[in-house]
């Protein structure tokens, strides 16, 4: 059974969690990358999340021991070679076609491994810039930095969005989020984030499918955007 660990005392804990069902299959590894890398920017905050993620892969675990040893294909050594060789390829491309990693502090570990664009404008108050992910899922992630005071336009969803604070914080219909706090909403839902006025909020979004902006200014800027 997976229980939750409560952290020490001493020890800031976010308030919003990915639910259990999310937090297994992070384990499992069946997350497509853009909800898998906004899960594991929360578990660089969470230590109660993380305690549950070691469960699921303890029980994992267990599980493949269990089972009978399955033969492999006769030529799955070829097969792997080749996408090893498909892989070097790929990391030789020209390096001004490749967005860099980036070493910046503020950012979780798990972010910091990522593949980062620059920082764009998005509108006023607000800069975003592309995380890359494999398109064909259907993901687009960006992280916002949202000045203080500021609103992202209200919006609705086509599909999921998956949103992690990654510094300061920001309110909407469901509470306020703070650093490491996570959100999870469908097509059923509208929201306006509104960042706090003490700062600003930087925050990590993977959405499927594209937004369904409500004003004026925000669908003249979602082309740039891509979201």
């Amino acid at each position: 059974m997976i229980t939750a660990m409560r952290p020490p005392p001493s020890l800031p804990c976010p308030t919003h969690h990915p639910d259990a069902d999310l937090l297994s299959r992070h384990a499992a590894g069946t997350l497509a990358d853009g909800p898998a890398l906004v899960v594991a920017t929360h578990l660089d905050f969470c230590p109660i999340c993380r305690h549950q993620v070691r469960a699921w892969e303890a029980l994992g675990g267990a599980l493949m021991n269990s089972q009978r040893p399955v033969a492999l294909a006769d030529d799955a050594l070829e097969r792997t070679l080749a996408r090893l060789d498909g892989a070097r390829l790929e990391e030789k491309r020209p390096l001004a076609d490749v967005p860099t990693l980036d070493p910046d502090p503020v950012l979780p570990a798990a972010l910091r491994r990522q593949r980062l664009g620059p920082w764009r404008f998005v509108a006023p108050g607000i800069r975003g810039r592309a995380v890359r992910v494999d398109p064909a899922q259907g993901y687009k992630v960006m992280l916002f930095r949202v000045a203080a005071g500021m609103a992202i336009p209200m919006h609705g969803h086509r599909g999921q969005e998956y949103t992690c604070v990654i510094d300061g914080a920001f309110s909407d219909i469901f509470g306020r989020f703070g650093s490491g706090d996570m959100a999870a909403v469908d097509a059923s839902v509208d929201h306006q984030p509104l960042a706090e006025p003490d700062g600003d909020c930087l925050c990590l979004i993977a959405v499927h499918g594209r937004l369904r902006i409500h004003s004026l200014l925000g669908r003249l800027v979602q082309p740039l955007v891509g979201l």
